[in-house]
């Protein structure tokens, strides 16, 4: 099942949204690692230059999961900020006008 253009532009938005609006979220994705992760084009590349049997099919198999070692690695990078629960609470049930703060101890009110 696809999802439509309009349900993935709305997805986008809220992200752009979410980040806009938590400056901790934006310092910390600012401030995330990153690792060299290789495009689906580099892998084609590389296979056709390479001779070796062997070496083609690691990379054959590297191509045919591009898709979920490409998630994981979306997923470690910026889904532990952008899928937190304190995120999903924090924007969804705003506590009623009293902001939050989180302590060392907990939240507090």
């Amino acid at each position: 099942m696809k999802l439509s253009n309009d349900k993935i532009e709305e997805i986008i938005e809220l992200i752009i949204l979410v980040i806009k609006e938590d400056t901790h979220l934006r310092i910390a994705i600012n401030n995330s690692q990153s690792n060299n992760f290789h495009t689906k084009e580099e892998l084609e590349k590389t296979i056709d230059e390479i001779s070796s049997i062997e070496m083609k099919k690691i990379f054959e198999q590297k191509l045919k999961n591009f898709d979920s070692d490409r998630k994981e690695y979306l997923m470690e990078k910026y889904g532990k900020f952008i899928l937190s629960e304190r995120l999903v609470r924090s924007t969804i049930n705003p506590s009623f006008g009293l902001k939050r703060k989180y302590g060392v101890f907990g939240k507090h009110y």
